[in-house]
């Protein structure tokens, strides 16, 4: 536990973490003060909620002047860890933690599956929590839109929380301890947020930091990343692989995902039962099993919910057939790895939609699949938007040279690119939308993105542009 009466507490971000950091931290009896640099009209609601419960609200404020005088600061997870109001409370001395910890420390007796990973958190939290919750009273939370503090006072010592776990939440733990962790993959991403690789692997590693003797922790033995921080690890490891090796305690053999020691041995289901697109969606699922079947959970369970898992939004979410061509979003995918693991998760023709706003990484190994792609025959043509359009289109060119020659596009907008990208397809095949890139230079969030990017391929299929209408 810890104690926060009296506390003066400093909350910076007013998110839906820092607005629930704030009340909760408000109702154990801190002084409560919540500071965003933003201003934004969209705050004004939780901004006088949070009044209402005596909780003091500063927008437009990024670092206040009696810094000094807290005695704990919550980050919410959107805040980076150089942001200046961070920098100068840990110089004047106050303790700054995020809010997994917070919550974590408020909630004993919970045992927690924690997941990170650079791609397919998400997916793989949401068939966690329907495995486990099977045999098990869970809640599924975390960087996901419910934040862990706002379970304080629903959930109970021995539920179950399936934690997704982002490196900005990481990199400012303390005791934060899960029961199983997961680490799924580890790739360049929010260079924006950290200083390099170096740094955002280090904060992924935070993961394992206080795992003991009886947790586990489960990971992708193929990445060599993965298998870094499973060598920091004090607890047992559960590697997950494409094939049987010395690391793997699940893996896939003659159609079926198998697991061995220290799991229940013999086969856990067959690949023919996975309803989600993508190879790499079958790691997810073998990631998931591995961590139900540490926890506790029946082989049985984790079959049932695993073959009845149908996807989530903007995931490789088939949106519609249009005209003999299959649309697919995946406005998700917000970095180059992502876009990789979706481009290849088809065996075409395919066009892709990519494009939106670089969080400074580098294209060269999606530029190269795509070029494959184009040689092969899989790929007819790539649709660009966005801030990052031609970046992505430079590497391309670098990649292919003169084959890429007809096959780049640059677009205006999403309704423009998926009209061009029907046209491309030449009415047979994939369309996908897999930006590579956050959304922030069109649009909110990448959900918004993705909402729109249906609607557009909605509209196009009524317009009757398909059949060669006007």
């Amino acid at each position: 536990m810890i104690e926060l009466s009296g506390k003066r507490v400093l909350v910076v971000g007013l998110g839906t973490s820092g607005a629930e950091a704030a009340r909760v931290a408000s109702g154990r009896g801190a002084v409560v003060r919540v500071v965003d640099s933003s201003a934004s009209p969209a705050m004004a609601q939780s901004s006088d909620e949070l009044r209402g419960l005596g909780v003091k609200v500063d927008l437009g404020l990024e670092v206040p002047d009696d810094i000094g005088s807290y005695d704990l600061l919550v980050a919410s997870p959107g805040v980076p860890d150089s942001a200046a109001v961070l920098t100068a409370a840990r110089g004047a001395g106050v303790r700054v933690i995020s809010e997994l910890e917070l919550g974590y420390r408020l909630l004993p007796g919970v045992e927690i599956i924690a997941v990170t990973g650079t791609n397919g958190k998400t997916t793989t939290t949401r068939i966690i929590g329907e495995m486990v919750g099977r045999e098990r009273r869970s809640f599924t939370c975390g960087n996901i839109g419910n934040p862990v503090v706002g379970l304080v006072g629903e959930a109970r010592s021995g539920d179950v929380l399936v934690v997704e776990v982002s490196s900005f939440q990481l990199q400012n733990i303390e005791e934060f301890r899960p029961r199983v962790g997961v680490v799924l993959n580890v790739a360049p991403d929010h260079y924006d947020w950290h200083s390099g690789f170096d740094e955002y692997l280090a904060a992924k590693a935070r993961l394992v930091e206080n795992m003991r003797d009886g947790d586990s922790l489960v990971y992708n033995a193929d990445d060599v990343s993965c298998r870094m921080i499973a060598g920091k690890a004090r607890c047992a490891r559960i590697g997950f692989a494409e094939v049987k090796g010395p690391e793997a305690s699940v893996w896939r053999e003659n159609g079926w995902i198998t697991a061995g020691k220290p799991l229940p041995p013999g086969g856990v289901m067959p690949l023919s039962e996975i309803k989600l697109a993508g190879e790499h969606n079958v790691s997810n699922v073998m990631a998931a099993a591995a961590a139900s079947m540490a926890l506790g959970i029946s082989p049985e369970a984790v079959r049932r919910a695993a073959a009845g898992f149908e996807g989530l939004e903007h995931r490789m979410e088939f949106v519609a057939e249009v005209g003999g061509v299959a649309f697919y979003n995946d406005s998700k995918a917000t970095n180059p790895h992502a876009a990789l693991h979706a481009v290849r998760s088809f065996e075409g023709p395919m066009v892709a939609i990519m494009g939106g706003r670089n969080k400074g990484l580098e294209f060269d190994e999606l530029a190269a699949e795509i070029c494959e792609g184009i040689r092969d025959g899989r790929v007819r043509g790539l649709v660009l938007v966005g801030e990052s359009a031609g970046e992505i289109r430079s590497a391309v060119e670098r990649a292919c040279a003169s084959r890429a020659n007809g096959y780049l596009h640059v677009e205006s907008g999403i309704d423009d690119s998926v009209g061009r990208a029907f046209e491309l397809s030449g009415g047979e095949g994939i369309v996908l939308f897999t930006p590579a890139c956050a959304s922030f230079d069109m649009f909110d969030d990448y959900k918004d993105r993705g909402r729109a990017f249906k609607e557009s391929v909605m509209d196009f299929k009524g317009s009757g542009k398909d059949a060669g209408g006007e």
